[in-house]
């Protein structure tokens, strides 16, 4: 007769061959879109009700219509990166203005809404965790207003700062983030996640890392952080490496990676899971323009990375090359 320890032995092989059913890669032409209370047009990207196995985190994309507003909510934290357009966010009554490039953190349980200020949809990139509060029995969702047109600008208390009252970044816009050339040093936050691995974490793997959140204190999530823009060359390969959960969706460019033996070819409008805790992956962007990949981790990282980095380690295997 089996028992609850019985279960447990197994726990590992049955994880293993879940990610193994799971999916791995999604296609724009794949995506639902939906109208929602919150979003006039949105589908999921990553995410467990698209046939993902993630560690809690969902990633999805939204558009806002010209003179359109999101819905008015709160929620845990989330990490927001514009795609295209311009417009404007009302975070616990703070006015924050965007355009493309613009990364935005939003705090745990900020009450907060959008607005598309220019004449074509506005597109944006979203992680959330819905999945892992669930679990933690903190999913806590409340909705103040439906999406719809707007007229007049809403009320708020403060204008012109990419800070929020407490002096806590909650706007970056891509011409303010870091980008070291290769070569440079690439800084890191400096936390128990990063210094987990230090000289693999501070290996660079890519022509050019456009550093987002985590980076400092100033500008950091703590459920999910969307922290990089990858710049690949044309005709290149990064290094072929392994580590916990991430997320990368294609900005621009086409390719190809191996995941864990398996290839996937991507193009712009691509998201790829690497499941972890030790995917095995490799990147080849085959177009003739470059490869921009943006990067999305969830907090749930943060934590396991430290306390399991003997049991596995982040690691690397192999310099990339041109194709």
């Amino acid at each position: 007769m089996s028992t609850y320890y019985d279960n447990w032995l197994g726990f590992y092989e049955k994880g293993v061959q879940e990610r193994k059913n799971a999916k791995k890669v999604i296609y724009p032409e794949e995506l639902n879109w939906v109208r929602t209370r919150q979003d006039a047009k949105s589908a999921l990207l990553v995410a467990p009700e698209n046939g993902f196995k993630t560690v809690g985190g969902v990633t999805m994309i939204g558009e806002i219509p010209p003179g359109w507003k999101t819905g008015k909510h709160s929620h845990g934290e989330e990490a927001m990166y514009i795609l295209e357009g311009n417009g404007f966010s009302i975070i616990d009554d703070q006015k924050f203005t965007w355009e493309t490039g613009t990364c935005i953190r939003v705090p745990f349980g900020a009450v907060h809404q959008h607005f598309n200020a220019g004449e074509k949809p506005a597109k944006y990139y979203s992680a959330v965790a819905p999945h892992f509060e669930y679990y933690c029995n903190v999913a806590k969702i409340e909705q103040f207003e439906d999406c719809g047109p707007y007229n007049e600008q809403p009320p708020f208390t403060k204008e012109g700062t990419d800070y929020s009252e407490p002096g806590v970044r909650l706007v970056l816009h891509q011409k303010d983030a870091y980008k070291p050339k290769r070569g440079e040093d690439h800084p890191h936050h400096q936390s128990a996640f990063t210094e987990s691995h230090p000289e693999q974490m501070k290996k660079v793997h890519h022509s050019q890392i456009i550093r987002m959140m985590g980076i400092n204190e100033e500008f950091r999530g703590e459920e999910v952080e969307i922290t990089d823009v990858f710049v690949d060359r044309a005709h290149n390969a990064t290094e072929k490496h392994a580590h916990m959960e991430a997320i990368l969706y294609i900005l621009q460019g086409e390719g190809y990676s191996i995941i864990d033996g398996e290839k996937i070819p991507w193009k712009q409008g691509t998201a790829l899971h690497v499941q972890g805790p030790q995917t095995v992956h490799q990147h080849f962007v085959t177009s003739d323009v470059e490869g921009h990949e943006l990067r999305t981790h969830f907090g749930i990282r943060k934590f396991v990375q430290p306390i399991a980095k003997k049991t596995f380690p982040y690691l690397f295997f192999e310099e990339g090359h041109a194709l």
